[in-house]
């Protein structure tokens, strides 16, 4: 039956064009009639210190011997630590090396990238652009998607006015699927034929509302299988896995994760105002991938409690996340349903792990990183490891539950539009790699 049931999956699947990120607009015709323009997610394209220099220092991206070199640094504190469990102390000589270590990532606390650091995106000739191209648009993840939105106005009016198109379709990936929707509120959606959303996080990624209100937890179980997906496709994916496998049945996990939790417990408050804060919390990205459950309870965390004697003045960042509020987050059914009249869309939903390990809802089904529920734009899913009741599955149409009784995707917005794809990472993407899958 599986085999049966993944041969029809790639028969279907491969009747529609992929791009270089995956499908890119779901129909021969679509790619044929007009450009397709990839919008990428979170630490897509590399920060530059100067971005009109690409041969400048990349932010965000660190060598293996750095990272080394960080851990190899705070090997001495952990030492002294075991010994006279100071946990002030541990955060003393802790704090000042993450601090250092991210410095080049953080931006200012308006929400604005202000140091002359960014992308560096130049637009492809437009004698190189026809109706058939498929383009990669490059924007700096840590600002403002709405003002990433302003740019992709500018790029698909580029790319129209050189191919002499009139719409292009929109594959978009995770904070992409966000920098698209934002578009959609500012511009309308009469120059788009077609959006894929592959899978996206326009209705948000839990564990980033719950780490913007200060909700941290580590699982062991949780931890195990997020380094299984970490290490997927590494090279020594196989000994890597085994080694993990081999700290989890010897209890070595869950005693990380127990030491991990006090320090957590102790150490929070401090790291995630000198650290976390500084790094995240000004980043525009975040705030705007934070689910809507969650978006108060972080505002009043972190303006009401993280930020409360930190004299720099972040009304402005205040403002930019209400205005996401009031042009998009408030607006996301109607912009949705009047684009699903107007062009065609299509939802790609990932699942078969665990959550991001370090908050309460690790177990929550997911690619890795978003929740499938988000990222089907409402599909009913059983935690990790469980499945779902028959009183849950009662009286539903079989096509739509998962072949394990994980999901059901009648509850999805689209239903008849929404693709899941079964133990697939959220960071792979490329379709050859998608089509081995099915």
């Amino acid at each position: 039956m599986k085999k049966v049931i993944s041969l029809f999956l790639a028969m279907v699947m491969l009747i529609l064009p992929v791009s270089a990120s995956a499908f890119s607009a779901f129909g021969a015709e679509y790619v044929k009639d007009c450009p397709n323009i990839n919008v990428h997610g979170l630490m897509s394209a590399t920060i530059y210190e100067d971005k009109n220099d690409p041969d400048s220092k990349k932010i965000f991206e660190w060598s293996t011997d750095e990272i080394l070199a960080l851990v190899k640094s705070c090997l001495p504190a952990l030492s002294k630590f075991m010994l006279t469990y100071n946990y002030d102390k541990l955060a003393d000589e802790l704090i000042p090396l993450a601090k250092d270590f991210f410095a080049t990532s953080v931006i200012d606390g308006d929400g604005a990238v202000h140091n002359g650091s960014g992308v560096y995106f130049n637009y492809p000739p437009k004698e190189a652009i026809s109706r058939n191209s498929d383009l990669s648009f490059r924007y700096d993840w840590r600002a403002d998607p709405m003002l990433a939105a302003e740019q992709l106005n500018d790029f698909i009016n580029y790319v129209l006015e050189a191919s002499g198109c009139e719409q292009v379709t929109i594959s978009c990936h995770s904070l992409g699927g966000v920098v698209t929707l934002s578009y959609i509120a500012l511009y309308g959606d009469a120059k788009i034929k077609s959006v894929c959303f592959n899978p996206t996080a326009i209705y948000g990624e839990t564990y980033a509302g719950e780490l913007l209100s200060g909700q941290l937890k580590l699982n062991a179980d949780a931890v195990q299988k997020f380094l299984q997906y970490v290490f997927d496709a590494n090279e020594y994916e196989v000994l890597l896995n085994s080694l993990i496998d081999m700290l989890k049945k010897a209890g070595m996990l869950d005693f990380i994760c127990c030491f991990g939790n006090r320090l957590i417990e102790k150490l929070s408050p401090r790291v995630l105002t000198e650290v976390v804060a500084p790094l995240c919390a000004g980043w525009l990205s975040i705030w705007d991938m934070c689910p809507d459950k969650d978006i108060d309870a972080a505002k009043e965390y972190m303006f009401n409690y993280i930020y409360k004697d930190d004299p720099l003045d972040r009304t402005e960042l205040i403002k930019k996340i209400d205005a996401f509020t009031d042009t998009v987050r408030i607006n996301r059914e109607t912009l949705l349903d009047n684009l699903n009249e107007h062009a065609k869309v299509y939802v790609i939903a990932r699942y078969g792990y665990s959550s991001i390990p370090i908050t309460p809802s690790y177990l929550s089904l997911s690619d890795g990183v978003i929740d499938s529920k988000l990222s089907s734009f409402g599909a009913t899913c059983a935690d990790y490891g469980t499945t779902l009741t028959d009183e849950l599955l009662s009286g539903i149409d079989q096509k739509y539950i998962s072949p394990e009784k994980t999901v059901n995707a009648s509850t999805c917005k689209f239903p008849e539009q929404t693709w899941f794809i079964y133990d697939y990472m959220h960071m792979r993407s490329k379709p050859e790699d998608m089509f081995e899958k099915l």
